[in-house]
């Protein structure tokens, strides 16, 4: 029997090459989002897949609960660095939500934060995805697109893959947003500070495109 000789989804990839990076950069290295370091990444990561409970918990206005949450979240950071990096690549866990869901539910996620963490480097660049890597995630982008841009502009998405045209809930005008799928998913995603896209429209409408909300 001949061997199996297709690269792996890009869920999969990614999986492996954010646990290698988190490994590599440390639990203080920073990412672009202000309020988060890589270990907080980590946990959020973590705790969507295996805990989805302990994200819950904080939000209920109940003490008992907080004091449980917060005794569960401690339990997880009581363990050395690689052994958290280490229960993330793994993948969820038997008894996970989100268990064969993985392409369907982590593919962007995964894609996503890991610019969020390479992007804070000195001297990042984009890294050159293949052409497939690059569909998933234009794939993605048309699932989700709708649901991470929510603004009064008449937004048209541009990739090589394609177009995407998303009406605007408000007469704000129009804008193009031009860019590989990558590139195209973290504008999607809020993160205009690291985003390599081109933008065209009139001023009035880029800047109500950028008040708008974006992201989950």
């Amino acid at each position: 029997m001949a061997a199996d000789t297709r690269a792996p989804s890009l869920v999969v990839s990614e999986r492996a090459a954010l646990a290698d990076d988190l490994v590599s950069f440390g639990p203080d290295a920073p990412t672009i989002l202000d309020d988060w370091n890589a270990q907080d990444l980590l946990e959020h990561l973590i705790l969507r897949e295996r805990r989805p409970d302990l994200l819950v918990g904080p939000h209920i206005p109940l003490p008992a609960i907080a004091q449980w949450t917060e005794k569960e979240r401690a339990k997880l950071l009581e363990k050395d660095w690689a052994e958290q990096v280490g229960i993330f690549r793994n993948g969820p866990g038997r008894f996970s939500p989100v268990r064969g869901l993985d392409g369907l539910l982590n593919t962007g996620e995964y894609f996503v934060h890991h610019e969020d963490l390479r992007r804070a480097r000195p001297g990042w660049e984009p890294r050159p995805l293949p052409e497939s890597s690059e569909r998933e995630l234009w794939n993605v982008l048309r699932r989700m697109a709708k649901l991470l841009v929510r603004t009064g502009v008449d937004v048209t998405l541009v990739s090589p893959l394609g177009g995407l045209r998303l009406p605007g809930t408000r007469d704000q005008g129009a804008v193009r947003v031009h860019g590989p799928a990558s590139e195209l998913l973290l504008s999607a995603f809020g993160r205009d500070r690291v985003a390599r896209v081109r933008i065209e429209g009139e001023p009035e409408a880029v800047t109500a495109l950028h008040r708008g909300e974006r992201g989950i």
